[in-house]
Protein backbone atom coordinates (compact mmCIF):
# COMPACT_ATOMS: atom_id res chain seq x y z
CA UNK A 1 0.00 0.00 0.00
CA UNK A 2 2.69 2.74 1.24
CA UNK A 3 4.47 2.00 -2.43
CA UNK A 4 1.27 2.30 -4.13
CA UNK A 5 1.22 5.83 -2.31
CA UNK A 6 4.64 6.39 -3.35
CA UNK A 7 4.13 5.89 -6.48
CA UNK A 8 0.79 7.99 -7.19
CA UNK A 9 2.79 10.85 -5.43
CA UNK A 10 5.58 10.87 -7.33
CA UNK A 11 3.51 10.52 -10.53
CA UNK A 12 1.54 14.02 -9.68
CA UNK A 13 4.68 15.67 -9.02
CA UNK A 14 5.85 14.64 -12.77
CA UNK A 15 2.85 15.85 -14.05
CA UNK A 16 3.12 19.09 -12.16
CA UNK A 17 6.51 19.39 -13.75
CA UNK A 18 5.68 18.80 -16.83
CA UNK A 19 3.37 20.89 -17.36
CA UNK A 20 5.45 24.25 -15.79
CA UNK A 21 7.84 23.21 -18.21
CA UNK A 22 5.83 23.39 -21.03
CA UNK A 23 4.61 26.57 -20.65
CA UNK A 24 7.98 28.10 -19.46
CA UNK A 25 9.16 26.26 -22.70
CA UNK A 26 6.48 28.51 -24.97
CA UNK A 27 6.30 31.15 -23.45
CA UNK A 28 10.41 31.11 -23.42
CA UNK A 29 10.38 30.38 -26.93
CA UNK A 30 8.13 33.53 -27.84
CA UNK A 31 10.48 36.05 -25.57
CA UNK A 32 13.62 34.19 -27.67
CA UNK A 33 12.02 35.79 -31.05
CA UNK A 34 12.26 38.94 -29.30
CA UNK A 35 8.19 39.26 -28.84
CA UNK A 36 8.19 41.03 -25.51
CA UNK A 37 7.71 44.66 -26.38
CA UNK A 38 4.82 43.34 -29.07
CA UNK A 39 2.19 42.29 -26.27
CA UNK A 40 -0.21 44.66 -26.21
CA UNK A 41 -2.65 45.23 -23.28
CA UNK A 42 -6.52 44.45 -23.76
CA UNK A 43 -9.24 46.94 -22.96
CA UNK A 44 -9.95 47.01 -19.29
CA UNK A 45 -13.59 47.43 -19.66
CA UNK A 46 -16.27 47.15 -22.62
CA UNK A 47 -17.34 49.43 -25.22
CA UNK A 48 -20.54 48.26 -25.49
CA UNK A 49 -22.89 45.41 -25.69
CA UNK A 50 -23.93 43.63 -28.58
CA UNK A 51 -27.12 42.20 -27.38
CA UNK A 52 -29.06 39.98 -29.69
CA UNK A 53 -31.76 42.51 -29.80
CA UNK A 54 -29.24 45.50 -30.54
CA UNK A 55 -27.62 44.04 -33.29
CA UNK A 56 -28.42 44.78 -36.78
CA UNK A 57 -28.76 40.59 -37.06
CA UNK A 58 -29.04 38.02 -34.81
CA UNK A 59 -30.23 34.68 -36.51
CA UNK A 60 -29.90 31.01 -35.15
CA UNK A 61 -28.93 27.82 -37.47
CA UNK A 62 -29.11 24.64 -35.90
CA UNK A 63 -28.35 21.49 -37.99
CA UNK A 64 -28.31 17.57 -36.05
CA UNK A 65 -24.94 16.49 -35.63
CA UNK A 66 -24.58 14.47 -38.91
CA UNK A 67 -20.58 14.14 -38.99
CA UNK A 68 -20.75 12.50 -35.54
CA UNK A 69 -18.48 14.97 -34.33
CA UNK A 70 -17.40 15.05 -30.67
CA UNK A 71 -18.81 17.83 -27.98
CA UNK A 72 -16.68 20.19 -26.73
CA UNK A 73 -17.64 22.20 -23.40
CA UNK A 74 -18.32 25.92 -24.44
CA UNK A 75 -18.71 28.33 -21.83
CA UNK A 76 -22.55 28.77 -21.06
CA UNK A 77 -23.45 26.81 -23.24
CA UNK A 78 -22.17 23.40 -21.78
CA UNK A 79 -21.70 20.49 -23.90
CA UNK A 80 -22.11 21.21 -27.91
CA UNK A 81 -20.97 19.55 -31.15
CA UNK A 82 -19.48 21.56 -33.63
CA UNK A 83 -22.02 23.96 -34.96
CA UNK A 84 -21.09 27.40 -37.20
CA UNK A 85 -17.82 28.12 -37.72
CA UNK A 86 -16.90 30.00 -41.12
CA UNK A 87 -18.66 33.21 -42.61
CA UNK A 88 -17.90 35.25 -45.63
CA UNK A 89 -20.05 37.55 -47.21
CA UNK A 90 -20.99 37.37 -51.75
CA UNK A 91 -22.15 40.96 -51.59
CA UNK A 92 -23.65 43.65 -49.19
CA UNK A 93 -26.97 41.29 -48.96
CA UNK A 94 -25.95 37.98 -48.56
CA UNK A 95 -23.61 35.83 -46.75
CA UNK A 96 -22.45 32.07 -46.68
CA UNK A 97 -21.74 30.25 -43.80
CA UNK A 98 -20.99 26.94 -43.00
CA UNK A 99 -21.80 24.19 -40.18
CA UNK A 100 -19.18 21.53 -39.71
CA UNK A 101 -21.40 18.96 -37.79
CA UNK A 102 -24.09 19.43 -39.74
CA UNK A 103 -21.65 19.16 -43.20
CA UNK A 104 -23.55 21.81 -45.12
CA UNK A 105 -23.05 25.54 -46.43
CA UNK A 106 -26.27 27.89 -46.28
CA UNK A 107 -26.76 31.47 -47.68
CA UNK A 108 -28.59 34.08 -45.80
CA UNK A 109 -30.32 37.00 -47.37
CA UNK A 110 -30.23 40.54 -45.13
CA UNK A 111 -34.13 40.98 -46.24
CA UNK A 112 -35.11 38.07 -44.21
CA UNK A 113 -32.23 36.34 -42.27
CA UNK A 114 -34.34 34.31 -40.32
CA UNK A 115 -33.60 31.29 -42.05
CA UNK A 116 -31.15 30.00 -44.88
CA UNK A 117 -32.63 30.99 -48.83
CA UNK A 118 -29.84 28.15 -49.62
CA UNK A 119 -28.39 24.84 -48.02
CA UNK A 120 -26.07 22.92 -49.87
CA UNK A 121 -24.50 19.65 -48.87
CA UNK A 122 -20.50 19.24 -47.63
CA UNK A 123 -18.69 15.99 -47.83
CA UNK A 124 -16.84 16.30 -44.57
CA UNK A 125 -16.69 18.64 -41.87
CA UNK A 126 -15.46 21.93 -42.57
CA UNK A 127 -13.90 25.06 -40.25
CA UNK A 128 -14.07 28.40 -42.68
CA UNK A 129 -15.49 29.08 -45.49
CA UNK A 130 -14.17 31.86 -48.04
CA UNK A 131 -16.20 33.53 -51.44
CA UNK A 132 -14.14 35.21 -54.15
CA UNK A 133 -17.25 37.19 -57.00
CA UNK A 134 -17.07 35.79 -60.60
CA UNK A 135 -19.61 38.14 -61.85
CA UNK A 136 -22.84 39.71 -60.88
CA UNK A 137 -24.23 35.99 -60.50
CA UNK A 138 -21.45 33.89 -60.23
CA UNK A 139 -19.30 32.92 -56.65
CA UNK A 140 -16.13 30.56 -56.30
CA UNK A 141 -16.27 28.99 -52.54
CA UNK A 142 -13.87 27.63 -50.73
CA UNK A 143 -14.31 25.40 -47.43
CA UNK A 144 -11.31 24.28 -45.06
CA UNK A 145 -11.61 20.92 -44.88
CA UNK A 146 -10.27 20.16 -41.23
CA UNK A 147 -8.70 16.32 -41.24
CA UNK A 148 -10.39 15.53 -44.49
CA UNK A 149 -8.91 17.39 -47.09
CA UNK A 150 -7.08 20.91 -47.11
CA UNK A 151 -10.05 22.61 -48.77
CA UNK A 152 -13.03 22.34 -51.43
CA UNK A 153 -13.86 24.33 -54.50
CA UNK A 154 -17.08 24.99 -55.89
CA UNK A 155 -18.70 27.81 -58.06
CA UNK A 156 -22.04 28.87 -56.93
CA UNK A 157 -24.32 30.24 -59.18
CA UNK A 158 -27.66 32.61 -58.81
CA UNK A 159 -30.50 32.21 -61.26
CA UNK A 160 -30.74 35.64 -63.25
CA UNK A 161 -34.47 35.13 -62.60
CA UNK A 162 -35.09 34.37 -58.50
CA UNK A 163 -33.02 35.92 -56.08
CA UNK A 164 -33.13 33.34 -54.38
CA UNK A 165 -32.26 30.38 -56.32
CA UNK A 166 -28.88 28.90 -56.30
CA UNK A 167 -27.06 26.15 -57.55
CA UNK A 168 -23.83 24.60 -56.67
CA UNK A 169 -20.86 23.10 -58.73
CA UNK A 170 -18.12 21.22 -56.87
CA UNK A 171 -14.71 22.73 -58.52
CA UNK A 172 -11.99 20.47 -56.95
CA UNK A 173 -10.98 18.82 -53.74
CA UNK A 174 -7.20 19.45 -52.87
CA UNK A 175 -6.33 16.28 -50.51
CA UNK A 176 -3.48 16.20 -47.87
CA UNK A 177 -0.59 14.58 -49.03
CA UNK A 178 0.18 13.77 -45.01
CA UNK A 179 -2.00 13.93 -41.92
CA UNK A 180 -3.08 17.05 -41.38
CA UNK A 181 -5.52 19.68 -40.38
CA UNK A 182 -6.81 23.21 -42.52
CA UNK A 183 -8.15 25.49 -40.31
CA UNK A 184 -8.52 28.45 -42.62
CA UNK A 185 -8.67 29.90 -46.02
CA UNK A 186 -9.46 33.15 -47.37
CA UNK A 187 -8.76 34.74 -51.01
CA UNK A 188 -6.87 37.73 -51.27
CA UNK A 189 -6.04 40.11 -54.44
CA UNK A 190 -4.56 37.49 -56.68
CA UNK A 191 -4.62 33.69 -55.09
CA UNK A 192 -6.10 31.35 -53.07
CA UNK A 193 -4.79 31.48 -49.28
CA UNK A 194 -5.04 28.94 -47.35
CA UNK A 195 -3.31 27.53 -43.73
CA UNK A 196 -2.42 24.28 -41.40
CA UNK A 197 -2.04 24.90 -38.42
CA UNK A 198 -1.26 21.22 -36.93
CA UNK A 199 0.39 18.18 -38.56
CA UNK A 200 4.02 17.40 -38.98
CA UNK A 201 4.55 20.95 -41.06
CA UNK A 202 2.22 23.71 -39.75
CA UNK A 203 2.46 26.21 -42.49
CA UNK A 204 0.60 29.13 -44.64
CA UNK A 205 0.44 28.84 -47.72
CA UNK A 206 -0.34 31.66 -50.35
CA UNK A 207 -0.84 30.47 -54.11
CA UNK A 208 2.50 28.23 -54.69
CA UNK A 209 4.27 30.01 -51.78
CA UNK A 210 4.54 28.62 -48.30
CA UNK A 211 5.41 30.31 -45.28
CA UNK A 212 5.85 29.12 -41.14
CA UNK A 213 5.93 31.28 -38.44
CA UNK A 214 8.36 30.08 -35.35
CA UNK A 215 7.62 27.70 -32.73
CA UNK A 216 4.99 28.23 -31.17
CA UNK A 217 2.32 30.11 -33.37
CA UNK A 218 0.02 27.77 -35.47
CA UNK A 219 -1.58 30.11 -37.88
CA UNK A 220 -5.54 30.13 -37.64
CA UNK A 221 -6.85 32.69 -39.82
CA UNK A 222 -5.77 34.96 -42.79
CA UNK A 223 -7.32 38.64 -44.83
CA UNK A 224 -5.74 40.66 -46.86
CA UNK A 225 -5.49 44.36 -46.37
CA UNK A 226 -6.21 45.89 -49.55
CA UNK A 227 -5.30 49.57 -47.65
CA UNK A 228 -1.91 48.53 -47.07
CA UNK A 229 -1.38 46.24 -49.50
CA UNK A 230 -0.28 43.56 -47.10
CA UNK A 231 -1.80 39.84 -45.93
CA UNK A 232 -2.53 39.50 -42.11
CA UNK A 233 -3.12 36.69 -40.24
CA UNK A 234 -3.72 35.60 -36.56
CA UNK A 235 -2.07 32.50 -34.85
CA UNK A 236 -2.60 30.84 -31.48
CA UNK A 237 0.22 29.72 -29.17
CA UNK A 238 -1.24 26.28 -28.18
CA UNK A 239 -4.29 23.67 -29.81
CA UNK A 240 -6.45 23.84 -27.04
CA UNK A 241 -8.52 20.80 -26.63
CA UNK A 242 -11.59 20.29 -24.67
CA UNK A 243 -11.51 23.16 -21.82
CA UNK A 244 -8.30 23.79 -22.19
CA UNK A 245 -8.91 27.48 -23.69
CA UNK A 246 -6.90 29.53 -20.70
CA UNK A 247 -2.83 30.73 -20.80
CA UNK A 248 -2.93 31.33 -25.01
CA UNK A 249 -1.80 33.89 -26.35
CA UNK A 250 -2.71 35.43 -29.90
CA UNK A 251 -0.13 36.97 -32.19
CA UNK A 252 -1.23 39.01 -35.55
CA UNK A 253 1.62 38.89 -38.06
CA UNK A 254 1.95 40.99 -41.17
CA UNK A 255 3.34 40.03 -45.04
CA UNK A 256 3.80 43.70 -46.95
CA UNK A 257 3.45 42.56 -50.69
CA UNK A 258 7.16 42.03 -52.04
CA UNK A 259 8.37 40.62 -48.47
CA UNK A 260 9.36 37.41 -47.84
CA UNK A 261 9.14 37.64 -43.98
CA UNK A 262 6.23 37.87 -41.82
CA UNK A 263 6.52 40.80 -39.24
CA UNK A 264 4.85 40.51 -35.60
CA UNK A 265 2.18 43.23 -35.36
CA UNK A 266 1.15 42.41 -31.82
CA UNK A 267 0.57 39.70 -29.30
CA UNK A 268 -2.60 39.47 -26.56
CA UNK A 269 -2.76 37.30 -23.55
CA UNK A 270 -5.37 35.23 -22.30
CA UNK A 271 -6.77 35.72 -25.59
CA UNK A 272 -7.74 33.14 -28.01
CA UNK A 273 -8.88 33.98 -31.41
CA UNK A 274 -9.67 31.93 -34.79
CA UNK A 275 -10.81 34.43 -37.20
CA UNK A 276 -9.71 38.13 -38.19
CA UNK A 277 -11.01 40.59 -40.86
CA UNK A 278 -9.94 44.27 -41.84
CA UNK A 279 -12.27 46.99 -42.23
CA UNK A 280 -10.78 50.56 -42.80
CA UNK A 281 -8.04 51.51 -39.73
CA UNK A 282 -9.02 47.70 -37.47
CA UNK A 283 -8.42 44.78 -37.56
CA UNK A 284 -11.51 42.81 -35.90
CA UNK A 285 -11.05 39.96 -33.84
CA UNK A 286 -13.82 37.55 -31.97
CA UNK A 287 -12.41 36.50 -28.93
CA UNK A 288 -13.24 32.67 -28.01
CA UNK A 289 -12.19 32.62 -24.65
CA UNK A 290 -13.46 35.82 -23.02
CA UNK A 291 -16.55 36.08 -25.30
CA UNK A 292 -15.69 39.42 -26.74
CA UNK A 293 -15.52 41.09 -30.46
CA UNK A 294 -12.24 43.14 -30.10
CA UNK A 295 -10.89 46.20 -32.43
CA UNK A 296 -7.08 46.84 -33.09
CA UNK A 297 -5.77 49.80 -34.75
CA UNK A 298 -4.29 48.37 -37.82
CA UNK A 299 -1.00 50.57 -37.60
CA UNK A 300 -0.11 49.80 -34.05
CA UNK A 301 -1.62 46.59 -33.14
CA UNK A 302 -3.08 48.06 -30.18
CA UNK A 303 -6.31 46.68 -28.93
CA UNK A 304 -8.55 49.85 -28.69
CA UNK A 305 -12.55 48.51 -28.55
CA UNK A 306 -13.80 45.78 -26.96
CA UNK A 307 -17.69 44.72 -27.10
CA UNK A 308 -19.48 42.06 -25.32
CA UNK A 309 -22.81 40.71 -24.68
CA UNK A 310 -25.55 37.92 -25.07
CA UNK A 311 -24.81 38.03 -29.18
CA UNK A 312 -21.77 36.59 -28.67
CA UNK A 313 -21.02 32.89 -27.82
CA UNK A 314 -17.98 31.64 -28.22
CA UNK A 315 -17.50 33.54 -31.65
CA UNK A 316 -15.53 31.63 -33.79
CA UNK A 317 -15.91 33.40 -37.17
CA UNK A 318 -15.51 36.58 -38.80
CA UNK A 319 -16.02 38.15 -42.26
CA UNK A 320 -16.56 42.17 -43.05
CA UNK A 321 -18.77 43.06 -46.24
CA UNK A 322 -17.92 45.64 -48.94
CA UNK A 323 -19.90 48.27 -47.03
CA UNK A 324 -18.45 47.53 -43.16
CA UNK A 325 -21.32 45.08 -41.45
CA UNK A 326 -18.98 42.55 -39.32
CA UNK A 327 -20.79 38.58 -39.63
CA UNK A 328 -19.81 36.79 -36.66
CA UNK A 329 -20.33 33.18 -35.86
CA UNK A 330 -20.82 31.86 -32.77
CA UNK A 331 -20.26 28.38 -32.29
CA UNK A 332 -21.92 28.13 -28.78
CA UNK A 333 -25.09 28.83 -29.80
CA UNK A 334 -25.61 27.99 -33.51
CA UNK A 335 -25.87 31.45 -34.40
CA UNK A 336 -24.35 34.11 -36.93
CA UNK A 337 -24.51 38.02 -35.04
CA UNK A 338 -24.27 41.06 -37.86
CA UNK A 339 -23.31 44.61 -36.75
CA UNK A 340 -22.46 47.62 -38.60
CA UNK A 341 -18.22 48.45 -37.79
CA UNK A 342 -18.64 52.04 -38.00
CA UNK A 343 -21.59 52.17 -35.36
CA UNK A 344 -19.73 50.18 -33.16
CA UNK A 345 -16.71 52.46 -33.55
CA UNK A 346 -18.42 55.56 -32.56
CA UNK A 347 -19.51 53.94 -29.06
Amino acid sequence: MEYIIIIAIGLAILAIVTNKAAKQTIFGKINKYRLRDKFQPLPEVDSGEITRTSADVFTVWEEPNVAETPTLHIGESGERYSTLTGVSWLDNETFIVNHRSGLKMAIFDLKDPSMPVWTGELDYPTDDIAAKRIDATTWEVCVSGCWSAVYGRYQIRRSATDMHAYEARLLETLAHAQRDFCHGVDYDDENLCYSIHTGKRPRVTIGVKTYKLPFPWGVRDMCFDRKRNRHILVAVSANPKKTAYGNVVTSLWTLSKGATKWECLSCFNNFHSDALDVCGDHIWLPDQLNDHLVAVDAETGKAVKRYSGDSLSFPHGLGISPDGMIAVTNYGTSSVTIVDAARLLDR
